[in-house]
């Protein structure tokens, strides 16, 4: 039998899902949509629903019976660094940049040493690649976490390595310490990367500049791996001059990638990807 605690907790990552649900689809949903895509029950689904209603964070269509977020959700950590997120150039640089180039862009931070997507706005295309806000990836094989990995003490990187190295059962994705160290040098001389999976899909990533008090943050741009090549100069240019744009503000704590500031890594219970862990 479930205990209290264990049924607390997944309650409380059933909510956090319900809020990143509308953030991935941006429309009005049933209790049945909601139940269907995230696997839950259609009872403890429609509870969530009604205390989230009462609590104001949901608006419930009567005539409709959807639901639907309310200000009160956008104003959900808006406190975090007002001057980049509340109006600011983050997430303005990322719309224009999906506008500049069609194809799905991502905000992701490196979590519990797995990335994270944080904010996810899907290419207008048909054939644009898919994902999802709340999506995770290896640290050590995505370039959005190599970039993320690079912005760590050394110390820490040679850490994370051993720690994940350890705990990839497929022997063929362990790395080289010495590999990787050699790698993330050059990416903090760099600030991006470019590269393309065996699924025909291809990514160009950028790091945003640091800030006191924040996570690190990566700009990514997903497309098939012939949009990457034949677009890469194009894409690359403008990821970066949105950095520049971002890097123009609160310029003062921007830091440069020197061991004595580069950030700690926190070392906290890893879980490879919450989504469905709890369902």
């Amino acid at each position: 039998m479930a205990t209290s605690d264990s049924r607390t907790i997944k309650s409380a990552h059933r909510v956090l899902e319900i809020l990143e649900y509308f953030d991935q689809d941006r429309r009005h949903a049933t209790v049945m949509d909601m139940s269907r895509t995230l696997s839950y029950p259609q009872s403890s689904t429609s509870e969530l629903l009604r205390c989230l209603t009462r609590l104001g964070y949901l608006h419930y269509n009567r005539f409709r019976r959807t639901y639907s977020p309310t200000a009160r959700v956008a104003l959900l950590g808006a406190w975090v660094k007002p001057a980049l997120f509340r109006g600011g150039p983050v997430l303005s640089a990322i719309d224009r940049v999906s506008d500049l180039v069609g194809e799905t862009v991502i905000l992701s931070t490196a979590s519990n040493y797995v990335v994270q997507h944080l904010h996810v706005i899907h290419g207008q295309e048909e054939d644009a690649i898919d994902a999802h806000v709340g999506d995770t990836l290896p640290l050590l094989h995505s370039p959005q976490g190599k970039l993320l990995l690079s912005s760590y003490q050394n110390d820490h990187i040679r850490s994370a390595v051993h720690r994940l190295n350890a705990e990839e059962g497929d022997a063929s994705r362990h790395v080289r310490l010495a590999d990787v160290m050699e790698e993330m040098a050059a990416l903090r001389e760099k600030g991006w990367l470019v590269t393309d999976e065996e699924d025909g899909s291809g990514c160009i990533a950028v790091l945003l500049p640091a800030r006191r008090g924040m996570d690190r943050l990566v700009i990514s741009v997903l497309a098939s791996r012939e949009v990457i090549e034949q677009r890469s100069g194009e894409i690359i240019a403008a990821l970066l001059d949105h950095r520049d744009e971002i890097d123009a503000v609160e310029g003062a704590e921007v830091r440069e990638m020197t061991e004595s500031n580069l950030a700690r890594m926190n070392d906290n219970v890893k879980i490879v990807s919450y989504r469905r862990h709890f369902a």
